[in-house]
């Protein structure tokens, strides 16, 4: 089992073992209960040893209040649909409502996916009808020096404008789908636990390295995060906007989220370091530093 399974099961079994010793044997909670909910933003993936907003958020909170119990929940590639499914799992298969019922604190990252898996499963297609060389690895320097001729000129590379025609007709519906997860996600989470601090992501843009793909991807971004801010006050909970300090981040040399120069080094196995569309440690701690300065 790698270390990311191995980090999440752990999680799972963390909260029947607190569930069952609190409900059974009486025993006091001290300290406070942190659970974080998500994607692999929430899960830290790209950030040094995994260690993303969400632990250092744990750590802050460790250091303010003292002994507590801390439950990340959160996988790569999870969608609104997925969170929503694990709420209302009768069977509360992962432990994510026992965690969220025994917390005072929830953190939550989802949406990213709703957009970003359509759109890398797109891409997807294009590396494979045009980049994919006949030992099945990757031409990643063509696709990288094709990507930046077809953004200084549109009529080259068609495959990216047809990539992007595909794309736009989806766009409307997984923007209304993620509204109506949303609703129900927040609504349950409320059911469960009424009292809870509870601080959710905006969805950022981490397509910054290709201005074409950026303005193609922003206005579905933008359609995400406004269920997100405007339920904020209905479901009391505060709204980290990662969305703004990310645009508003402007340093070159030190990136808040990995671009796409980093692909042809993620087929290392011993590569260890940031990952595209994802926040870098920089991004993390940005991240991390809002909730701190909302909570305090």
């Amino acid at each position: 089992m790698n270390f990311k399974k191995t980090k999440f099961f752990l999680a799972v079994f963390t909260t029947i073992i607190m569930v069952f010793s609190s409900t059974v044997f009486g025993v006091t909670k001290q300290g406070i209960v942190y659970t974080a909910l998500g994607d692999s933003i929430a899960y830290g993936t790209g950030a040094t040893d995994l260690v993303g907003y969400t632990d250092l958020f744990n750590e802050h909170l460790n250091k303010k209040l003292g002994n507590e119990k801390y439950f990340n929940m959160s996988y790569d590639g999870a969608t609104s649909e997925d969170l929503l499914i694990s709420l209302n799992d009768p069977f509360d298969y992962f432990g994510a409502q026992t965690a969220i019922v025994a917390s005072e604190v929830i953190t939550i990252s989802i949406g990213g996916n709703d957009l970003l898996g359509p759109f890398l499963e797109a891409l997807g297609g294009v590396v494979y009808n045009f980049y994919l060389n006949p030992d099945y690895t990757v031409d990643f320097e063509s696709l990288l020096a094709d990507l930046s001729e077809w953004e200084n000129d549109l009529t080259t590379h068609y495959q990216f404008n047809e990539m992007l025609t595909g794309l736009s007709s989806e766009l409307p519906g997984l923007v209304y789908n993620f509204t109506s997860n949303w609703v129900i996600i927040i609504n349950r989470i409320r059911e469960l636990n009424p009292n809870a601090d509870i601080y959710v992501n905006t969805v950022f843009n981490p397509l910054k390295f290709s201005p074409r793909l950026y303005q193609f991807a922003d206005p579905a971004i933008q359609g995400l995060n406004v269920p997100i801010h405007y339920f904020a006050g209905i479901f009391d909970y505060k709204v980290v906007d990662v969305y703004s300090i990310f645009e508003a981040y402007g340093n070159p040399n030190r990136l808040v989220v990995g671009d796409l120069s980093t692909l042809a080094f993620m087929v290392d196995p011993d590569y260890s370091g940031p990952i595209p569309l994802h926040p870098t440690d920089m991004g993390y701690k940005l991240i991390f530093n809002m909730h701190k300065d909302l909570m305090d």
